[in-house]
């Protein structure tokens, strides 16, 4: 075939390969663009969809409703009542009337029951005084309901937690996968080097074998962190509570951060800040006021009630309308000892509670302690790390450059890239390490921004602002 022949044939089937390529191209480029998941958008999606969050709002909206039924207590009962009754026949007594004038004595019987009798009423029923079992019953409640309500705090720093670190490690994972695929691209390199020596006659098969299994183990490495990154993204979308992958894209991986600086507190808030050592002390309150009610229910009661009411031997009734008032006083002398006993149980409650405070004391301080510790040592590590990335390119640079002037050997350029896949694994799991830590350390502190104490912003909480950048 001439050679313009050849010429043109080759230009055709390079135009024919190229248009496919074009039109994925295209198709590639009209792809919409999606937004980026970072950790706000994360805990704002959590907010939203949590299955955890929303237990605890039932469980808050439980605790208010059980308020309101001991609120309910105290108010007047109204009430509406419609009777009908139904015999055989209408009941007899004997009655004996005296005429007042004439002394005549006249017997007979009188009706004391009929045959069909209907009643309607309406009316109302208060209690007026209750020995203070009711007001006791109402603060317990109270105290009860802001126990919840600080307890789900705790519950909603959880899942914040719980949302930044499966983020974090998520992270962690992507930016080692793109070590293994570094690594990766760096051993095939070397093995077409290597190749070419072989084929040379400069080195012999032995080394382009080692190099080939090397080759072979980081191919193995990457397929094992695209495992690791799709069970973490299943992580993540657990401690959200919805759909993530499909909908996000996410920011390249931090892998050489700057350390962060610890947040700042101090001993006399660090137990202020923790969310359930108050609803413990909410409970134990909850309790003492349970005790009094129960002391209190065998007090005297005054009951005051009233009724309109319409009755006849027909329905509607109206043969009878009138009404009636009525005040009542009943009090309890003896109940088997119940009330005592409940005293004495709901007391030691409270007494058990004072024992679970001081032990949740002592394990806050453990935790922040250990959040601290991990946190600086993340911090340190992070600074080591990046000097060993640094070397550790710098050594397999020359560990390259010798093996390409045959002054080195083909072991010593593996044994440099190990280092160097070792160094740069290590500062990512030092980065990715001190971002957890630092999020554990806010979790042992109780300091959160979207999850916060229902009395107010802890003093501590600037610290964090200040810190966290």
């Amino acid at each position: 075939m001439p050679v313009y022949k050849e010429t043109i044939a080759a230009l055709l089937a390079a135009a024919v390969l190229a248009v496919p390529a074009a039109a994925k191209d295209g198709r590639a480029s009209k792809r919409p663009e999606r937004p980026v998941l970072t950790t706000e958008t994360a805990l704002e999606l959590a907010c939203a969809n949590n299955p955890s969050l929303a237990a605890a709002e039932a469980r808050i909206e439980q605790a208010r409703q059980q308020l309101a039924q001991a609120r309910a207590d105290k108010l007047p009962k109204l009430y509406a009542a419609l009777a009908g009754a139904w015999q055989g026949e209408e009941g007899k007594i004997p009655a004996v009337t005296v005429d007042s004038k004439t002394g005549q004595i006249f017997s007979g019987y009188a009706l004391n029951s009929f045959e069909e009798a209907y009643q309607a009423a309406l009316g109302v029923q208060w209690l007026l005084f209750s020995s203070g079992a009711v007001e006791n019953t109402i603060a317990a409640r109270t105290m009860a309901f802001r126990g919840i309500q600080t307890r789900e705090v705790r519950t909603g720093q959880a899942v914040e937690n719980a949302v930044l670190v499966s983020y974090y490690n998520l992270q962690r994972a992507r930016a080692k996968l793109a070590v293994a695929e570094e690594v990766l691209a760096l051993s095939k390199e070397h093995l077409s080097q290597v190749r070419n020596f072989f084929k040379y006659g400069v080195v012999a098969q032995d080394e382009v074998l080692r190099v080939e299994v090397d080759v072979s183990n980081g191919e193995l490495n990457v397929i094992s962190a695209k495992n690791a990154v799709d069970v973490r993204w299943r992580a993540l979308e657990r401690a959200v509570g919805t759909e993530l992958r499909s909908k996000f894209d996410l920011p390249e991986p931090d892998r050489n951060a700057a350390p962060k600086d610890a947040p700042r507190w101090d001993e006399a808030s660090l137990y202020a800040l923790r969310p359930e050592l108050k609803a413990l002390d909410f409970s134990r309150r909850a309790a003492l006021a349970v005790a009094a009610a129960a002391r209190a229910s065998n007090g005297p009661k005054i009951v005051a009630g009233g009724e309109a009411f319409a009755q006849g031997r027909n329905f509607w009734p109206d043969d009878l309308d009138t009404w009636k008032l009525s005040l009542s006083l009943r009090w309890d002398f003896y109940d088997g000892g119940k009330a005592r006993a409940q005293v004495k149980e709901y007391r030691a409650r409270a007494q058990e509670l004072l024992a679970q405070i001081e032990d949740v004391k002592r394990q806050v301080a453990l935790e922040v302690s250990s959040a601290q510790l991990n946190f600086e040592s993340a911090r340190q590590r992070v600074d080591v790390a990046s000097r060993q990335v640094a070397s550790a390119q710098e050594d397999y640079r020359m560990a390259l450059l010798r093996y390409k002037s045959s002054v080195g050997t083909n072991l010593d350029v593996l044994d440099a890239r190990t280092a160097l896949t070792n160094a740069r694994t290590q500062l990512v799991d030092a980065v990715y390490d001190m971002n957890s830590s630092r999020a554990d350390l806010d979790y042992a502190l109780g300091l959160s921004e979207r999850f916060k104490l229902p009395d107010g912003v802890p003093p501590a909480a600037a610290g964090r602002n200040g810190a966290k950048n």
